[in-house]
């Protein structure tokens, strides 16, 4: 498998992300998208959340992140410390960041936004024993080359408001990527795909 940072890392240096032309009614979050080249493949980490009461992102697949908070000084503080806080990695000394993708969305419609997250990409080597928290339920790396092969997609029916729903999603082993984070792989991979 080829090296797929250094195009990535290329192709983050050149890339105009969509800036947003309003502000969310529920704040800021960031998350860290983490790859690096593993012993067959590049790969990049992806975290399953907690199954948690009230939690609307509960049980799925993402990256480490959450809500800004007041103390945090960018969206980029942010997006360290949820990483240090999630999975115990601090980002700072593990990893070198290649670039940001575009803001996504929470809310269903671009008129309604709920809060805007924004994903920063990080290239990592070797990193320190994860302890993940209280927030996370287990961690995988998953091969950037599944990811680039469309045939890997899957359709994925789900109820909202009692309403069936259906979607694209990829089903690496027993790990169903879908939502918020697709939409932010579909972006990378878009970007590797030029």
């Amino acid at each position: 498998m080829r090296d797929l940072i250094q195009p990535l890392r290329r192709q983050l240096q050149s890339f105009s992300r969509d800036e947003p032309d309003y502000e969310p009614r529920f704040g800021r979050a960031a998350v860290a998208i983490m790859v690096r080249e593993g012993v067959e493949a590049t790969e990049m980490l992806m975290i399953r959340r907690a199954t948690r009461e009230g939690d609307p992102w509960s049980g799925h697949m993402g990256f480490p992140g959450g809500r800004k908070d007041p103390e945090d000084a960018s969206n980029l503080a942010c997006a360290l410390r949820e990483t240090r806080e999630e999975i115990g990695v601090d980002l700072a000394k593990w990893g070198k960041p290649i670039g940001e993708l575009s803001d996504v969305n929470t809310g269903w419609r671009k008129d309604r936004p709920e809060m805007l997250v924004t994903p920063f990409v990080f290239e990592v080597g070797n990193l320190p024993a994860l302890t993940p928290n209280h927030e996370v339920d287990d961690v995988v790396w998953v091969p950037l080359h599944f990811l680039l092969d469309e045939h890997n997609r899957q359709p994925l029916e789900w109820e909202w408001q009692g309403k069936k729903m259906e979607t694209d999603s990829f089903l690496y082993v027993t790990y169903r990527i879908w939502g918020l984070s697709l939409m932010m792989i579909d972006e990378m991979m878009g970007l590797l795909r030029t």
